[in-house]
């Protein structure tokens, strides 16, 4: 059994956060680091639409050491903002992530390293998956890392529930997801209803991601989309087969 913790969200607002500073954007919205006046302490504060509000959602319901912690909900305007917004207040992890590691290191980090991070990513999906989810983006980039370089798992924009353990037996359509970590079939068809297969996939992809320090298909990813395509209609039936 998982021990996960479904509390309520804390709601933050302009008054009690300040030295905003801008620090990119996530998949779906502006990314900022803030100082927390009571905490004592800096957080990430990722800005949403109302309609990715629901990744909120998502995210209150459990905690686990391998997901990036969330601590409540953001209303308010930031200075660099013009209208009031809406977002989550997550940890803020000044270590980046997997990619950033990467990058600083020219390559993999060392493999001790690199196999206990694969570990905890396992572990980190493993708990979505035993929670009826799906991250659907799983990639460097989103895996975040702890002042003592364990991986979290992080930006659930793209989360959607699985069809296996949602109430009402329906699961989200929207064709999403970083392309180069997407399994192939998903590029057959524009109503492709991503399931558990599609993460497994996608965690095959980080494992060489995160082992040759490298990005995946470089330059090559045109051609790679053609031919996942065409290799997808050909196990469907829907292609001759050019082996005779």
């Amino acid at each position: 059994m998982w021990p996960s913790n479904k509390l309520e969200p804390k709601r933050f607002e302009d008054d009690s956060l300040s030295e905003w500073t801008s620090i990119g954007q996530g998949g779906f919205g502006n990314v900022y680091k803030a100082r927390h006046q009571k905490m004592g302490h800096y957080v990430a504060i990722k800005l949403l639409n109302d309609s990715l509000l629901q990744e909120a959602k998502f995210q209150k319901v459990f905690s686990c050491q391998n997901v990036l912690r969330i601590y409540g909900m953001y209303e308010g305007t930031p200075p660099t903002e013009q209208i009031k917004q809406k977002g989550m207040v997550m940890e803020f992890m000044k270590r980046g992530s997997i990619k950033t590691l990467c990058g600083k290191l020219s390559g993999p980090p060392p493999f001790a390293l690199t196999c206990r991070l694969i570990q905890e990513v396992a572990l980190g999906m493993n708990f979505l998956h035993s929670e009826g989810f799906l991250h659907r983006d799983l990639k460097p980039e989103n895996i975040m890392l702890s002042d003592e370089l364990h991986a979290k798992l992080a930006d659930f924009g793209l989360c959607a529930v699985s069809i296996s353990y949602s109430p009402n037996n329906q699961e989200e359509t929207e064709n999403a997801g970083t392309l180069k970590y997407m399994p192939p079939e998903a590029f057959d068809n524009l109503n492709y209803k991503p399931a558990r297969s599609f993460d497994v996939y996608s965690f095959g992809i980080f494992l060489w991601a995160i082992l040759s320090g490298e990005e995946p298909y470089p330059g090559k990813f045109k051609h790679f989309i053609f031919k996942s395509t065409y290799i997808a209609k050909i196990y469907k039936g829907n292609e001759r087969s050019i082996v005779k």
